[in-house]
Order: C-alpha cells, then sequence, then structure tokens
C-alpha cells in the first residue's frame, strides 16, 4: 500500500495551520491561558500569561510557573492541581499570583481535564482571571461583618447585662413595695378609727397591685411590655381573694383576650384602674352578704383600642353618685389614672354597676 505524500502533507498542513489558529486566539483572548500534559507539566502559556508574570516562556514551562504563586497558597495551590490531575477531574482555586511589577494579585484559576479522540487523558486546560478587586472588596466586607458581630455580641452582653439589672430593679421595687405595705398593715392594726384604718387598708391594696406588676415584670420574658391579658387575671384574683369577706358569695367571670400586651408605663395605671374598680365592687355592691357575680373585662376595640371593664350585678351606684366631684377617692383616683393613659370612662348603673375605661394601648 502507497502512502499519499500529497495527502500526508496536507493533514500536516491542517494541524499547523490548527495550531497557529490556536495560538492566536489564545494570545488574544482576554484571560491567562495554560495548558499541561498528562503528567501535570505545564506545556503552553498564552501571550497575555507571560505579560501578567513578566517571564519568558521557557521560565514558565514545566512547573517553572509555580515559583510565582504566594508562599502562603503555595500548598493549597498544589495540593489542589495535583489531586484533581490524578482524579481527571475540573478544578477552580484561588490564589495570589506574583505580577511583573512585583505585586501579588488575586487570580480565579479553573481547569479541566482534555481527551484525545481515543479517550485517553491528555492533560488539563485552564484559564486564570484577575479578581483582586473583588477578593479585596469581599475581604474588606468578611472584615467590616466581623466587626458588625463583634459590635453586635458585644451590645447583647450590654443588653442581657442591662436585662439582668431592669429584672433586679423590678424585684427590689416589689420587695420595697411589699415592706411599705407591711408597714401600712401594722399601722392599720394599731388605729382605734375605723375609717382611719380602712383608709391604710385602700392604700396598702394600691401599694401591693403596684408591687406585683413590679413582680410580673420580673419574671416576664419581655421587660419593655407586660403581658396584660395574663396579668389582669392574676390581679383580678388577687383582689378577689384580698378584698372577699370569708365565706363570701362573691363570684368572679373573666372575659379576657389573650396575647394583649402594654409598655410598662402604661400597664402600672392601667393595674391601679382595675384595682380601684374592683375594689369598689367588692366594697360596695354587695353589702349585708348578697350573693352576686363581678365580671372584669379586657378585649380589642377597632380601631387599636382597649376596653377594660368592670362589672357587677350588686346594689348599684347612689342616685345622687357623682363619681366626677363627689364621688368616693377610688371614682376619683380611676378618673386621674384614666387621664394618665389619655382613656375615655363610662359609667352605666342598670342592673348594678358598669364601668368601661377605653384607651389606646400605646401612648
Amino acid at each position: 500500500m502507497t502512502t499519499n505524500p500529497t495527502l500526508h502533507f496536507t493533514r500536516e498542513q491542517s494541524e499547523i495551520e490548527l495550531e497557529r489558529r490556536f495560538r492566536a486566539m489564545a494570545d488574544h483572548a482576554p484571560v491567562l491561558l495554560w495548558m499541561a500534559g498528562s503528567d501535570g507539566l505545564c506545556t503552553f502559556f498564552n501571550q497575555r500569561w507571560l505579560e501578567f508574570t513578566g517571564k519568558p516562556l521557557e521560565r514558565e514551562l514545566g512547573s517553572g510557573w509555580a515559583a510565582g504563586v504566594h508562599p502562603e497558597d503555595f500548598q493549597h495551590c498544589m495540593t489542589l492541581y495535583l489531586e484533581s490531575f490524578v482524579a481527571r477531574v475540573p478544578f477552580s482555586m484561588e490564589y495570589r499570583l506574583l505580577r511583573a511589577d512585583g505585586e501579588y494579585r488575586w487570580v480565579y484559576d479553573q481547569g479541566a481535564p482534555r481527551f484525545e479522540p481515543d479517550g485517553s487523558f491528555a492533560g488539563f486546560i485552564g484559564s486564570c482571571t484577575d479578581i483582586t478587586e473583588q477578593r479585596l472588596a469581599r475581604d474588606a466586607l468578611g472584615k467590616l461583618n466581623l466587626e458588625l458581630e463583634d459590635r453586635v455580641r458585644e451590645r447583647t452582653a450590654i443588653a442581657r447585662e442591662r436585662e439582668v439589672l431592669l429584672r433586679e430593679v423590678h424585684h427590689r421595687v416589689k420587695n420595697d413595695l411589699q415592706l411599705i405595705s407591711s408597714v401600712l398593715s401594722m399601722q392599720a392594726r394599731r388605729l382605734v378609727d375605723a375609717a382611719s384604718a380602712e383608709a391604710l387598708a385602700e392604700c396598702q391594696s394600691r401599694v401591693q397591685t403596684i408591687a406585683l406588676i413590679h413582680e410580673y415584670m420580673y419574671q416576664s420574658e419581655n421587660l419593655a411590655r407586660l403581658p396584660l391579658s395574663r396579668n389582669v387575671r392574676g390581679l383580678a384574683a388577687n383582689l378577689l381573694r384580698a378584698g372577699g369577706a370569708p365565706g363570701s358569695s362573691i363570684g368572679l367571670e373573666l372575659f379576657v383576650e389573650e396575647d394583649i400586651t402594654l409598655p410598662v408605663d402604661r400597664a402600672i395605671p392601667c393595674g391601679l384602674i382595675l384595682n380601684e374598680l374592683l375594689t369598689n365592687a367588692l366594697k360596695h355592691a354587695f353589702p349585708e352578704g348578697r350573693r352576686g357575680i363581678v365580671r372584669v373585662t379586657l378585649r380589642r376595640e377597632a380601631p387599636e383600642m382597649l376596653l377594660l371593664g368592670v362589672a357587677d350585678d350588686g346594689v348599684g351606684l347612689a342616685e345622687d353618685h357623682d363619681d366626677n366631684v363627689n364621688g368616693s377617692l377610688g371614682f376619683r383616683l380611676v378618673r386621674a389614672f384614666a387621664e394618665q393613659l389619655g382613656a375615655t370612662v363610662r359609667v352605666s348603673r342598670d342592673d348594678g354597676t358598669n364601668v368601661e375605661v377605653l384607651f389606646r394601648p400605646e401612648g
């Protein structure tokens, strides 16, 4: 069989032409290109790479290019490079490469395995892109994030310290108020005048209510807001136990919506209003052991209003009772606390007494 020299020459020319075109395209590519054989040694670098490193092709071929890798990145770069060659899988990595002007620049290197037409492994081909600006920006952002995290941790620690301190303040205020309550109770027992003793007892009840609110704040998960729904139940039950006569047949009904909260500065006057209204009902609505029901209501009223009410089915208010001027101290205090809340007070005398206080949850 004779060989066709013309055909052989044409194939050789084609391969040379393909090689020429490849190098021309590679040299004009906007990225740094490289090629390595199956042994992992580099066999080609484009003109862009040589301009970047400032070294002649002879010094870069083989493993010469690795001399330009930053010492801190060298081990990681070589390990990933060789492991990928052994496994014949694509890789990508970032490392610093020495530029011709002596500055290390961050490059993003991507490599992929090459295979011959018969499927045999031929080596790798890859490209590097200068990502220094992106890397510096990312590092700066990472540093900023770390600083922000440190500040958040610091402020969280400060907030926790403040929370512990605030809880301790509520606890101590509660203890101090309980001490005042005890002193008032002792003083009331020493008084002979029934009216004076009763006045001290009412003062003691108000002090106990404030102390109980501070106790709720001490136990609350959120020190900025008081869970009013839960605490209205507790205050009402506590006042009924304290204000009901032994063997009393006065019942308590609660109609309280869940998840109603108030800031502390509004929770205290709200609690004191409940104290006065419930105390008045227990004291005046059921004379001479009369049976009856006291109903405490807390609910949302549209738009963005809350209603706190105390109603009883007792004897009702006297016809000449004027809670604005000549009424009891309790009613005058209700008006004063309601004014603190910017609230509207509604009084109904049908079938007992019903007092409703309508106010906004936020000041």
